[in-house]
């Protein structure tokens, strides 16, 4: 018996490998609901761990009385549940409760206006949670 090893199985075990991580990692994705984030060429890297607010402006629609593009409301997701502005408003401190360090990550359209980001911020920040605004890199800087 010689000491050779043969490395067809071993190229093989390492090939399967690599395809299954390559194509795992393109289904991974973050939770909350797709937002088209501002441009930014300062970030940080956070874990996923954190509780995600998406806020983003309702699809256009016509009042088909007038033809004109109707009112837009503004919709808000806390890690892909849907709920108005009261329903969150009320849930805020409940999260402070349970979750005291808590960061709270608000991925806003870039569409929304800043009074509603400014008033959700005001909110977690009133109970103490550290808040997050997301963007995406410039691919400019």
């Amino acid at each position: 018996m010689s000491g050779t090893i043969n490395p067809v199985p071993l190229v093989t075990v390492i090939l399967l490998l690599l395809f299954f991580f390559l194509l795992g990692s393109s289904f991974v994705t973050l939770p909350g609901i797709i937002v088209e984030l501002p441009k930014s060429p300062f970030g940080i890297s956070v874990p996923l761990s954190n509780l995600i607010v998406s806020v983003f402006l309702e699809p256009e629609k016509k009042d088909t009385s007038t033809g004109f593009a109707a009112k837009r409301e503004v919709l808000f997701y806390v890690n892909d549940q849907e709920l108005n502005f009261e329903e969150l408003k009320k849930m805020i401190p409940e999260i402070a409760s349970q979750h005291p360090n808590q960061m709270v990550i608000i991925k806003a359209d870039k569409e929304v206006p800043q009074a509603y980001i400014i008033e959700l911020t005001n909110l977690f920040l009133a109970q103490n949670l550290s808040v997050l605004l997301a963007t995406q890199p410039d691919a400019e800087h």
